[in-house]
């Protein structure tokens, strides 16, 4: 199983006001204007130095790689502005400082959050035991967020079958049903594959009737795609693994995820 992380440091060599503050590897700018805009906010004074982003998260591929940036610049900047600010009011300033550079996924809430994707509320925190393991492919390439969004805005012709989909998602998640949300990120994957074609998807497709998946998910604006299968599924690891080879033979690469779950309250 693949295990993504991202932290932010600030690395000590030309630590100094006299420098402005950069960032390493230097792509990773959303960072840098998160911590710089914070600072300004909490009245810090510059420090020089170097943002050192450490992360394994594929850049443009789906996997949120620029929220997790942004959120780890503020939230390191709020770890070292105020050490003993607590959890919810560090994610809270997080969030509003994130706000300001883009919309896309909230990474500061455990497990399956729901949140309104323009001003970054949470809607509903879910606490499930799907015990999901997705085992996904790259289609190689890379799709940047903002720029997608602007070269196809959204279609507002859809936006009732969003949100009737987004209505059984919130039911199946708070029953606890994964087949059903599995069936409703395939409808979703579906009907996405008009504004970014996912070529593997005839593919994924026959192999979640041979393997027996719950599903297929996408990202929506990145290169990624996966079968959905569940723990809960007697003969899992036969399942994941048969999927494995078979993507191989289809000339695929494939990674297996699970699903990080909140514990109950």
């Amino acid at each position: 199983m693949e295990e993504l992380r991202c932290q932010a440091r600030i690395g000590r060599e030309n630590r100094s006001g006299a420098a402005p503050l950069t960032v390493r590897p230097a792509g990773r700018v959303k960072a840098l204007r998160v911590h710089t805009s914070l600072s300004t906010d909490l009245r810090q004074r510059g420090h020089g130095g170097v943002l050192e982003i450490e992360s394994d998260i594929p850049v443009a591929k789906g996997h949120a790689s620029s929220t997790t940036d942004i959120l780890a610049g503020a939230l390191l900047c709020l770890s070292e502005a105020c050490p003993d600010i607590p959890e919810e009011a560090a994610h809270a300033l997080a969030l509003s400082a994130a706000r300001r550079l883009e919309y896309g996924d909230y990474l500061v809430h455990p497990g399956i959050a729901a949140c309104a994707q323009r001003s970054q509320q949470l809607i509903t925190a879910y606490h499930t035991d799907l015990r999901w393991t997705i085992v996904g492919v790259d289609e190689g390439g890379y799709v940047h967020t903002e720029d997608f969004h602007r070269q196809l805005p959204e279609d507002p012709g859809t936006a009732d079958v969003h949100e009737q989909l987004f209505g059984e998602l919130d039911t199946a998640l708070r029953a606890g049903d994964g087949p059903a949300a599995a069936r409703i990120a395939t409808r979703s994957a579906e009907l996405h594959n008009d504004r970014l074609p996912k070529e593997s998807l005839s593919d994924l497709t026959a192999l979640q009737r041979d393997f027996g998946a719950l599903g297929i998910r996408v990202a929506h604006s990145g290169t990624l795609a996966g079968l959905v299968f569940s723990r809960h599924q007697s003969d899992h690891d036969a399942r994941v693994a048969g999927c494995r080879g078979a993507l191989d033979a289809h000339g695929y690469t494939g990674s297996t995820f699970t699903l990080e779950e909140a514990s109950r309250p």
